[in-house]
């Protein structure tokens, strides 16, 4: 798992981290964010899908205008329909 996700990842008692104490007194600020692994796991295919469609996007105007590297403004031009098709 990417070490960037790890902060949140749901609690386990094998990983020695104790669970908050959520109770009357306790405001959200305190609390720590967690989520749930399915949700987890589907944002994170989410995000590999829209950087992949990015890029195969930007590679095929790159490729029109007959550059071999994608550059910025290359992804700028996609971006605005690529936004609308997610």
């Amino acid at each position: 798992m990417p070490s960037i996700l790890i902060s949140f990842t749901p609690f386990s008692s094998s990983s020695g981290a104790q669970k908050p104490q959520v109770g009357a007194g306790t405001s959200k600020k305190n609390r720590p964010a967690t989520a749930n692994l399915n949700a987890l796991k589907l944002s994170c295919e989410l995000l590999r899908m829209f950087v992949t469609e990015a890029v195969q996007r930007a590679a095929i105007i790159a490729e029109a205008e007959g550059n071999v590297k994608i550059e910025a403004t290359h992804l700028e031009r996609i971006l605005p329909q690529l936004l609308l098709d997610f």
